[in-house]
């Protein structure tokens, strides 16, 4: 364990760990530096499931961002929530995420810093130092709604060295992207030091929309990342950071998969057209423009110049002060503001039909404070801190609901005030005690309170169309008119008669303004024993829970709480290297007990298109993973990740269409959660004579099906199409870097087969819409480091 204390004493010290992988034991297996404990240890000594990346890594596996991750651990599903909403993140790890329509399960940093909105936070990787994917509640340490896991970025920080790079990349679809960075010393006298990097990255469009031939799901990003670093004076740093991203891609729409034909036959009598009658066939699926039906990557929206508007841009700014009292204790305050104005656009129906449409501009500011002190001597290391979360969003969503929808009315609902807030705040404290020789005992506790409030103010309009009775006219003899054409129908030889008390349309104007506010506190503890049963061989197991806050659901103006949801996580593993290093393995089991498990579904409720949320859930999941490297010789590296999971819904209390009380539990399915997946990396290392070396890398993940939305009732006729096929994935490169490793040029490849799977789904009333992942690609890099 002398490393282990090494690193804590360097980082008490206030003395910069490497940045770059450090060899454990002599191992010729790089290994990365982690912080999962809020100091620096070696990966293969923190007693717990943490998958780390150093940039080398990330490089050569093809990590652009942080969707990639998803193929690197196993038992995580990450992809952007393209079914519904572009540009924001999903993250699952063993069966526990974000959930559609909730808070995140999965916390991500960027750095020290929570990133409190899922959109915004489909982070690139650039400027990066390593990645880092936790497993299991990390509450005790990491804040709140990290009730499955955290993914971290550690970004790189200035030091004495002067040093930077340049990469330039051109590939598939017009593919282009440039990205840098530079750090060193401004004034070594003075003890500054800065970084700065930057990412300007553009791609031709993915998706075509057949209305009107324009291209959607392209990328036109622009990223900035800068700090600066004082060292006041001895034991004294003050780090400034800013991260900017600015993107105004055209959004990656919703692919439409499925509707319900039963609902829409209902109301082919709307009216419509230059006859003023909606004809018959309004609804139908095989529709004569209905091209888009089931075809990849083609859309049909009316709603294309709405979508002009979309966007995304995000703005962060931290200041992190570490104070090294003594040789024992420390200090760090992180103070961060994150502020974004994202504009999402719905066309729910995914046709140039008009059935529903949403236009949501959104502003939100996030403003976090974090305290900690760090102790650490020869038996004993220990974090306490306190931290403090308080957000703010406002919303201004436009919602329309047309005639085919509605059949014998229009709907719009707008939100001119919606503003929803949360404050979160927690202390926690978590001591590791070698009590004995090789044996370690580690607790944590955390207590947490959010507060989260809801105030919206809105205005429903309603236009009501005259019902005529018309003769003649199959299959129904009442049909509806179009506003202002009821003189016309009068004079129609087939007109009948009005079948309603009014013969002209007419409008009605309703506001609505509901507010609540709500609490709710929780008490997380984690206990740990971890044992090394030699120099390299550990192992562990404990018991972990995590808590995710309740909220609100809003249906036809009134606001109804819900309670949060809560974990017990078991876990039993152990982390070992073998073959004089050459050989490292780790392997964990668990068993996560879910209670008062949140769902929601979308549905089309009255005047307002609602979410149905509510506690129902009892739900179980338990697996195991396991992952290795292997050191075959000097120059090829293999390695090997297998995921097991197994989830279980044991309670889903909900009502029948009658209103009955019924557990739907053994109909149940959990998403986002394949029962098996694995992925078989290797690289191979040639010297090319005195010019410099040749790698070659290549990858195939694999995972089986697995539903794309959460919950799944598997009675549901649309079950099947919401579900992504098993299959398998392949990408490799081939990099050559001169021999003072300056310069690197690579040939890259991913999805090299061009498989093309569901990676999420919604439903919004008889419409299903999903996402789908990205085609084959191919790109060529040149790279200057110095």
């Amino acid at each position: 364990m002398t490393h282990r204390r090494l690193i804590s004493s360097l980082m008490c010290l206030g003395i910069a760990t490497p940045a770059l992988p450090v060899l454990a034991n002599n191992s010729p297996i790089e290994e990365v530096l982690v912080t999962a404990r809020k100091r620096a240890e070696s990966l293969q000594e923190v007693p717990m499931a943490v998958s780390a990346f150093s940039s080398s890594q990330l490089e050569t596996a093809q990590v652009d961002d942080i969707t990639d991750l998803q193929r690197m651990t196993p038992n995580v599903t990450l992809n952007e929530t393209s079914g519904l909403v572009a540009g924001a993140v999903q993250v699952f790890i063993r069966g526990i995420g974000n959930d559609p329509g909730f808070d995140q399960g999965v916390g991500i940093y960027l750095d020290d810093i929570y990133l409190n909105r899922t959109t915004g936070a489909l982070l690139k990787s650039y400027d990066i130092e390593r990645i880092e994917v936790l497993k299991g509640p990390q509450g005790n340490l990491y804040g709140r709604n990290t009730i499955g896991g955290a993914v971290k970025y550690v970004t790189r920080k200035p030091g004495d060295e002067l040093m930077g790079d340049v990469k330039a990349s051109y590939g598939a679809f017009g593919a282009a992207e440039l990205s840098g960075s530079v750090s060193g010393p401004i004034s070594s006298d003075a003890g500054l030091y800065g970084s700065a990097g930057f990412l300007r990255s553009e791609r031709d469009a993915l998706q075509r929309n057949r209305s009107n031939g324009e291209g959607y799901w392209d990328e036109d990003v622009t990223a900035l990342r800068g700090s600066l670093l004082w060292r006041m004076k001895e034991g004294h740093e003050l780090t400034l950071a800013a991260d900017i991203m600015q993107d105004n891609s055209a959004a990656r729409l919703p692919e439409r998969l499925a509707v319900d034909a039963a609902t829409l036959a209902g109301i082919d009598f709307v009216i419509s057209g230059a006859n003023n009658f909606f004809g018959p066939g309004t609804g139908l699926v095989n529709s004569a423009n209905d091209t888009s039906f089931n075809r990849r990557d083609v859309v049909n929206t009316e709603f294309g110049d709405g979508f002009d508007d979309y966007e995304i841009e995000t703005t962060t700014l931290a200041a992190t002060y570490q104070w090294d009292i003594n040789d024992t204790w420390s200090f760090k305050s992180v103070t961060a503001r994150r502020t974004m104005d994202n504009t999402q656009v719905f066309d729910f129906d995914g046709t140039d039909q008009q059935f529903i449409t949403t236009l949501r501009p959104v502003e939100s500011e996030d403003f976090s404070q974090e305290f900690q002190f760090n102790y650490s001597s020869e038996t004993l290391s220990g974090v306490i801190g306190a931290y403090y979360l308080d957000g703010k969003q406002d919303y201004n969503n436009i919602t329309e609901q047309y005639e085919r929808l509605r059949a014998v009315q229009t709907h719009r609902k707008e939100d001119f005030y919606d503003r929803q807030e949360v404050e979160s705040k927690s202390v926690y404290g978590s001591l590791d005690w070698d009590f004995a020789s090789d044996w370690q005992l580690s607790t944590g506790l955390r207590f947490t309170k959010d507060s989260k409030a809801i105030e919206q103010r809105s205005t429903i309009d309603q236009r009501f169309f005259a019902l005529a009775l018309i003769q003649g006219f199959p299959p129904s003899a009442i049909v509806a008119i179009a506003p202002g054409q009821e003189a016309t129908v009068e004079t129609s030889p087939a007109f009948a008669g009005w079948a309603t008390p009014f013969t002209r349309s007419f409008t009605t104007s309703n506001d609505i303004n509901p507010k609540a506010s709500e609490s709710w506190h929780e008490l997380s503890p984690t206990v740990k024993l971890s044992h090394f049963v030699s120099e390299d061989t550990l192992v562990y197991g404990g018991v972990a829970s995590g808590f995710k806050a309740g909220g609100f659901q809003n249906q036809g103006g009134l606001v109804t709480e819900f309670d949060p949801e809560t974990v017990m996580a078991y876990t039993l593993g152990v982390k070992t290297t073998m073959l004089s290093g050459r050989l490292q393995m780790n392997a964990e089991l668990f068993y996560n007990d879910y209670q008062d498990k949140q769902f929601a579904i979308t549905v089309l409720n009255g005047a307002s298109l609602d979410q149905s949320v509510d506690n129902v859930g009892e739900m179980t999941t338990e697996g195991g993973e396991l992952e290795m490297r292997f050191s075959a010789t000097d120059s090829w590296l293999l390695g090997l990740n297998v995921g097991y999971l197994n989830s279980t819904v044991k309670s889903y209390k909900t009502q029948d269409s009658a209103g009955n009380d019924v557990d739907i539990a053994s109909f149940t399915e959990i998403g986002f959660s394949p029962e098996w997946n694995a992925q078989l990396n290797s690289q191979y290392v040639v010297d090319i004579r005195d010019y410099g070396t040749l790698t070659a890398a290549a990858d195939v993940s694999w995972r089986t099906s697995s539903y794309t939305n959460s919950p799944i009732d598997k009675r549901d006729a649309f079950a099947d199409v919401q579900q992504q096929e098993e299959h398998h994935i392949v990408n490799a490169s081939v990099a050559f870097e001169t021999q003072d490793r300056k310069w690197r040029v690579a040939v890259e490849g991913k999805n090299l087969e061009d498989k093309r799977v569901l990676t999420n789904s919604y439903v919004v009333g008889p419409f299903v819409s999903g996402g789908y992942n990205s085609p084959r690609t191919w790109a060529v890099s040149l790279s200057y480091s110095y």
